[in-house]
């Protein structure tokens, strides 16, 4: 029995240093991968966690457009089924989606219509069947400005009361002339028009987006002539007030650096910003709801050498609690995962020195999109090489520490049992 209690001692040690784990009850050992017999290649555009943990997920393989809902466990579910081949026409580029609170799913696509470039929207119903009563036939197409310009969507939003706000960027018909604007398209449930317009009459860079509880966040920089970013602004609105544009700015002066990433959480704002890639600094700071610096949160921001933050995204829990994802630079087969307190400060109990390891079983190519379930699950997309082709992902990990430790340890007490 000594040797037992021995076992267990040291396996409960070496738990400090676990922190993350593959939930393995999620496809094949936590990693599904959008590898079918025949696919030559795939990658994930979009994808998103409703309720009862089911997944929507846009994506392409061999140049054909998928959209598909999964259950908890990553299987198919062969009740949803998507009608239409509007997706997969040669003219259109998928690059967003959003689920209504009525579980219709809207997808927001790039259009050629042989001149420029369109917004286009697809509506389907919760089966995947195409929702005809949706814009024309189920589809709506806009030209944002009403003229020859290209129009890039960036986002897709529905609010609380099934508005659709759409964040595009806007480039002039003069294809020597390279500056963006960034536009606003707000649609009814149904795809009319609601109000379509420009966000403002001047050239800015759109970073990053974020909507919550009906208010919309937009993150831009504005630059000279020879491209070096002298401003970067927050600007943010209440859905209702679009057309009069309503904003509160403010503009972060520091090293004049963009944001790279936003969330919304609980009213709060967070933006995450490479400060230092020389020193692999990568900040989180925090906001309040009037969009003043919470000083008492505070980042250090180093993620180590062994993070790549060029390939870095960060997801915020409902206590306050920020997750940051990042690729390693050290395993091409490794994702680091560094958590902080809702003070901002590290978690020493996670992981080792509060970073987290997972390894997956193929090389990882970059991360994509990353999301939070409703039980405390954490989404993570990307794209991974398999025998030199490249294919998408999505693995799913958890985030309880207590949990996993306690799981782990009686696993490991019931083997032990079943080999006395």
């Amino acid at each position: 029995m000594r040797i037992y209690y021995v076992l267990v001692f040291y396996y409960c040690i070496s738990l400090n240093s676990i922190a993350q784990q593959l939930d393995t009850d999620f496809s094949r050992d936590g990693l599904l991968l959008f590898k079918e017999l025949g696919m030559t290649s795939s990658y994930i555009i979009d994808f998103d966690v409703i309720e009862e943990g089911k997944i929507h997920v846009l994506y392409e393989s061999d140049d054909e457009k998928n959209l598909v809902r999964l259950h908890t466990n990553g299987k198919k579910d062969i009740r949803f089924n998507i009608t239409s081949s509007n997706l997969n026409n040669q003219n259109t580029i998928p690059v967003a989606m959003s689920a209504k609170s009525d579980g219709s799913i809207l997808v927001l696509s790039n259009f050629w219509n042989g001149h420029s470039w369109m917004i286009s929207i697809n509506g389907f119903y919760e089966d995947g069947s195409v929702d005809h009563g949706f814009g024309h036939s189920g589809v709506y197409k806009k030209n944002i400005l009403d003229n020859l310009d290209d129009n890039y969507g960036q986002y897709i939003y529905a609010s609380s009361s099934n508005e659709i706000i759409v964040v595009a960027k806007v480039q002039d018909f003069d294809t020597s002339n390279k500056k963006e604007k960034i536009a606003i398209l707000k649609l009814s449930d149904i795809g009319e028009t609601v109000s379509s317009s420009l966000y403002d009459d001047h050239h800015f860079t759109l970073n990053c987006s974020a909507m919550e509880d009906d208010y919309l966040l937009l993150a831009y920089s504005e630059s000279v002539d020879n491209g070096q970013e002298q401003s970067t602004y927050l600007a943010g609105f209440d859905s209702d007030q679009m057309e009069s544009n309503n904003l509160y700015c403010l503009t972060i002066e520091e090293d004049y650096q963009s944001f790279d990433h936003i969330v919304l959480s609980n009213t709060e704002l967070y933006t995450s910003q490479i400060e230092n890639a020389s020193e692999g600094i990568y900040r989180i700071r925090k906001y309040g709801a009037k969009g003043n610096l919470e000083t008492s949160f505070f980042d250090t921001g180093e993620m180590g050498y062994s993070a790549d933050i060029y390939n870095t995204d960060f997801i915020v829990n409902q206590k306050g609690e920020v997750f940051i994802v990042s690729t390693s630079l050290d395993s091409e087969m490794e994702i680091l995962i560094k958590k902080l307190l809702p003070h901002g400060g590290i978690d020493a109990d996670y992981g080792v020195n509060g970073v987290a390891s997972v390894i997956l079983d193929y090389p990882i190519i970059n991360l994509n999109k990353i999301r939070l379930g409703g039980k405390n699950e954490l989404y993570i997309s990307g794209s991974t090489r398999v025998n030199g082709d490249s294919f998408g992902f999505i693995t799913k990990l958890k985030l309880n520490i207590q949990q996993l430790k306690r799981e782990k340890l009686e696993k490991f007490l019931d083997n032990l049992f079943k080999k006395e």
